[in-house]
């Protein structure tokens, strides 16, 4: 598990970088929430696949 810092700090730099809920298009709703809208974090992202991102892989140890 990788700590919240992290994924932020990866996340807020990534050109490839696009939430869930706002890939599936439920905005601010039930589903999901401001925070997740506007903070990225490499976990919330369609990409991140279990960690198997190749951005993340690549980028986690400069941070």
């Amino acid at each position: 598990m990788y700590n919240e810092e992290l994924l932020h700090q990866v996340a807020g730099k990534c050109p490839e970088y696009e939430s869930i809920t706002v890939a599936q298009g439920y905005g601010i709703s039930f589903l999901g929430n401001l925070e997740s809208l506007t903070e990225a974090q490499c976990d919330l992202c369609v990409n991140w696949d279990d960690s198997h991102c190749d951005i993340f892989q690549e980028h986690k140890v400069k941070y």
